[in-house]
């Protein structure tokens, strides 16, 4: 009974540095988990297979445990589930915060009353679930709008709203990852992004992280990355960390961790979210102790556990830059050149999230992506060409005739959502492509490639993809690979239009899907 213990809830890839603190701590940790073959099962010294929602089961095996268990805390990082974690801790006297705060954590919309009440800057908002007539309650609000679930995570069914015609599609989409089945529905915020990390400790805020966050693809919300630390003026993060830390205070969290979503706007900084536990998306296990020097993880399972935290003076002075990569939609058939994207100067780690043989799509939200950089180095910029290089050379290969394949690259090439790889302004010669309709299912015989001619086009080759691959570096690769000739002459053949059709709309990945189903079309 005298090794202590605690209970991490997750045993996915965010919560691996929590075992690997507790096995450097010598600390008995029990991983709790609605999947069996979550990867980090291993690490743990013991298993509970009960899913996270499950709260009276979660603590009836804790008090089971206790009867042979010295458990001391309960803990978790980058999952949704904090209200699992202070529901625990109420029940088994362990430190944390009372379970109503983390309701209100947890509810977006429990969440924005609280703000509403101790005067914390937030968009106007409202709550709207299936049996409210979506026009009424949201009459107030000014388009554009964000329809959001109000208890889910990782930007699932957050939509931006542009006009009031697609209002009840997106409120249902919403609706639908919701477990409570409610949505809130709040005013667009314009601006950058940033994330917070903090410890909360004898009612000190410490901030432990603040990164940019690099959003793209709208209506969608897809975090492509980010880099730690945030690069604003001091004035302006003084006045974010100050609104971060009356919001802490106004939801009630007085041990432990909270995270936030903060949004500088033209109106000021206001608050997007915030959370009683740690990031995910690698911030606060990965970036954030790679630049800072600082465990964060392990002291904030210190605070889980009712233990001061140690030392949290940053010792390092490094940027980190992490960077996602993402596929059109497919089969996986390869992917390439891993290795010598981890060999890369100041690549840390790279994270595999799809493999050979999955079906992938474009992002709907930030689950959906197929892996990630993190590089560090002592300059910011350093850091972020590093990534961007490491994610631009990984090749992610899909087979041929698979049909959600060939409808993304069938779409129009200035397709909203998903959009297209690179746009065909600033090359003349793409007026062909405006009103073509490609058709894959025919063979075309192989022929010349046309392409910008010297002092042309620089602009158009410049452009880069989602995964930071130039236009003119995947031109360069795709026909030295597949032995294509090019030409600056002005001969569009219909494979030279399929062709360019391709790759505007789906990058290299697009082209090179189409020329190798070119050699099997019948």
């Amino acid at each position: 009974m005298s090794q202590p213990a605690i209970i991490i809830l997750g045993a996915g890839i965010m919560q691996m540095p929590a075992f690997d603190a507790a096995r450097k701590n010598n600390w008995y940790s029990i991983a709790a988990d609605g999947n069996p073959h979550a990867p980090c099962i291993s690490r743990a010294d013991e298993f509970l297979n009960i899913d996270l929602k499950d709260r009276v089961g979660l603590v009836e095996a804790a008090e089971n445990l206790m009867q042979t268990r010295n458990i001391q805390g309960v803990f978790t990082c980058g999952t949704d589930f904090s209200a699992s974690v202070a529901w625990i801790a109420e029940k088994l006297n362990l430190p944390g915060i009372p379970y109503q705060s983390a309701l209100d954590c947890t509810d977006k919309y429990r969440m924005r009353m609280k703000f509403q009440e101790h005067n914390i800057p937030i968009p106007a908002f409202c709550e709207l679930s299936a049996d409210m007539d979506a026009h009424e309650v949201t009459k107030r609000l000014r388009y554009p709008l964000v329809v959001k679930p109000v208890d889910n995570m990782g930007g699932r069914g957050v939509i931006t709203v542009e006009t009031p015609e697609t209002l009840e599609k997106s409120a249902v989409e919403a609706i639908r990852f919701s477990r409570t089945g409610r949505a809130i529905v709040e005013e667009f915020m314009d601006g950058p992004e940033f994330s917070i990390d903090s410890l909360i400790y004898n009612d000190t805020v410490t901030i432990t992280g603040f990164a940019d966050r690099l959003i793209y693809y709208p209506p969608c919300f897809i975090e492509m990355g980010h880099i730690l630390p945030a690069k604003v003026d001091k004035e302006t993060e003084e006045q974010i960390f100050k609104v971060f830390k009356e919001a802490v205070k106004a939801l009630g969290i007085t041990l432990g961790a909270a995270k936030g979503d903060i949004k500088l706007t033209t109106r000021g900084v206001m608050i997007g979210e915030i959370a009683a536990r740690l990031s995910g998306g690698y911030m606060s296990g990965w970036t954030y102790p790679y630049a800072s020097g600082i465990q964060l993880v392990e002291e904030g399972m210190r605070l889980a556990m009712g233990l001061e935290p140690g030392n949290l003076k940053e010792t390092q002075q490094n940027c980190s830059s992490e960077r996602a990569f993402i596929s059109i939609p497919g089969k996986i058939m390869d992917i390439l050149n891993l290795e010598e994207a981890h060999d890369l100067k100041n690549v840390k780690d790279i994270f595999l999230i799809s493999d050979k043989g999955d079906q992938v799509r474009f992002p709907l939200n930030n689950v959906m992506k197929c892996g990630n950089v993190i590089a560090v180095a002592p300059l910011r910029g350093d850091a972020i060409k590093t990534s961007e290089e490491a994610v631009s050379i990984i090749r992610i290969l899909l087979e041929r005739g698979e049909p959600e394949t060939l409808d993304f690259l069938s779409a129009p090439l200035n397709s909203q959502f998903p959009p297209s790889a690179y746009k065909m302004e600033d090359w003349e010669e793409l007026v062909c492509l405006r009103d073509f309709k490609p058709d894959y299912s025919m063979k075309y015989k192989e022929g010349p490639v046309p392409v910008p001619q010297d002092g042309t086009g620089e602009v158009f080759l410049q452009q880069k993809d989602w995964n930071c691959l130039s236009l003119e570096k995947a031109l360069e690769e795709i026909l030295t690979e597949r032995n294509l000739r090019k030409t600056d002459d002005s001969s569009w053949t219909l494979f030279a239009k399929h062709f360019w059709y391709s790759f505007l709309r789906g990058g290299i990945q697009g082209a090179l899907w189409y020329i190798d189903q070119n050699d099997e079309a019948h």
